[in-house]
């Protein structure tokens, strides 16, 4: 593969085919050679030109729950067919939302969880920019829509029933109760 003298961007290279070919499949030490940067410099490029140039749509799904402590809702991200549960979405202290990574828990670690999915932090960044938006639009929705208490369970109608016909009943004379009288027979 060909070096890159003058650590050119990828913007400024002038065979742009050469440079996504070397920036997809070169080994990292390679690349990092061509653009004269490091290894790490080199893996940050490659990931984000692989997620600038990804044709598939990140698809993020939130769940607003009722609030358990500081948690108060769950989502779940798609990534080209890839899809990652269990994002926790919490209210911090100061009142704000942020998003816990999917995590077990582990008797082991500090904290007594253990982060299930690792996320580079400028990917993790992104990430919960776009859940923490999707759950306050959620949340928002719910809030505009009509809310409709729910239905009388059947046994509570049932004894309503029951309560409001001893009433009517005790209103009746024995003609009306019985459809004639004791006396007529």
């Amino acid at each position: 593969m060909a070096t890159n003298p003058h650590n050119l961007t990828a913007l400024e290279v002038r065979d742009q085919e050469e440079f996504a070919q070397l920036l997809k499949n070169a080994p990292l030490a390679e690349l990092a050679d061509y653009l004269g940067v490091s290894i790490d410099e080199a893996r940050n490029r490659r990931l984000a030109a692989m997620i600038e140039n990804n044709t598939n749509k990140l698809e993020i799904t939130v769940h607003p729950i009722k609030q358990q402590g500081n948690l108060c809702g769950f989502a779940s991200v798609n990534i080209g067919g890839v899809r990652v549960d269990d994002f926790k979405i919490l209210e911090s202290r100061e009142g704000g939302v942020f998003v816990g990574m999917p995590s077990k828990s582990d008797k082991s670690s500090k904290t007594g969880y253990r982060n299930t999915v690792f996320v580079d932090e400028d990917i993790r960044d992104s990430f919960n920019e776009e859940i923490i938006i999707a759950y306050l639009k959620e949340v928002n929705k719910k809030k505009t829509r009509p809310t409709m208490d729910k239905p009388p369970r059947m046994a509570n109608q049932v004894a309503k029933a029951a309560k409001d016909a001893g009433r009517h009943n005790a209103t009746l004379s024995a003609k009306e109760k019985t459809g004639y009288n004791r006396n007529d027979r």
